[in-house]
This record gives C-alpha cells, sequence and structure tokens, in this order.
C-alpha cells in the first residue's frame, strides 16, 4: 500500500473510530439500586460495555494523526475551506476533488495542494507514532 492510500484511508476511518470511541465512553455502567422496577437489566449494559473491545493502537493512532493534520490546517487564513473539502472528500464522500474545488470556491490545483499537505501530515502523524 502507498504512502497515500494509507493516510487516505486512515483520513477517511476517522468517522468511524471517533464514533466507536463516543460510544464506548458515553455507555454508563454504574448498576442501578433501589426498588423501582427498570426497563432494563443493568447487569445486562454492565456485560455490554465490559464485552466491548476498547479501540486498538491503530485506531488510536489514527485519531491523533487526522487530529494532528486537520488542526495544523486550522493555521492557514482559509482553514474553513480546507476543512471543508475534507469533509466532502472523505467523511461524507459526497464530491470529488474536483466538486469540493467549486464547492468551497478554489482552484482544483489549489485543492489539490492542500489534499497532499493534509495526507502527508497524516502519514508523517501515523508513521511518528
Amino acid at each position: 500500500m502507498s504512502w497515500r492510500s494509507e493516510a487516505r484511508a486512515a483520513l477517511r476511518a476517522y468517522p468511524k473510530i471517533k464514533r466507536k470511541q463516543a460510544d464506548m465512553s458515553g455507555q454508563q455502567i454504574t448498576p442501578v439500586y433501589g426498588g423501582a422496577p427498570v426497563q432494563h437489566s443493568a447487569s445486562r449494559v454492565t456485560e455490554d460495555v465490559a464485552l466491548r473491545s476498547a479501540l486498538t493502537e491503530r485506531e488510536e493512532n489514527i485519531i491523533s494523526a487526522v487530529e494532528f493534520a486537520m488542526a495544523m490546517q486550522s493555521r492557514y487564513y482559509n482553514a474553513d475551506a480546507r476543512q471543508r473539502m475534507v469533509r466532502l472528500v472523505y467523511w461524507a464522500r459526497t464530491h470529488t476533488m474536483q466538486g469540493a474545488a467549486m464547492e468551497v470556491g478554489y482552484n482544483i490545483n489549489t485543492v489539490k495542494s492542500w489534499n497532499t499537505e493534509i495526507l502527508t501530515a497524516i502519514y508523517v502523524a501515523i508513521r511518528k507514532d
């Protein structure tokens, strides 16, 4: 797998990994005590959370790499356009690079250079970890 393919795959996987992380951290695992009837068994919820696997090291690396790359993009005056391009092309997958360039109002060559910067930052961050 080329470095670009690896970085693209990490960028595309980011939303799913973040949802998985949010699902894991959002569960209440404290059992319900008291005499009032409940809709579900607290021990079943606790068991479900306990059986759910934590993020793998690779998934943690992807989260930190993508967040690092997106933070780097926020330094630029056109950070909103850069981040919108990522959302359209990689996360929502509703646009091609050309379509995203038209949507954010920049030349396709400019958007391609942003893409290269982002993918490079992600790849370097993944390899660093």
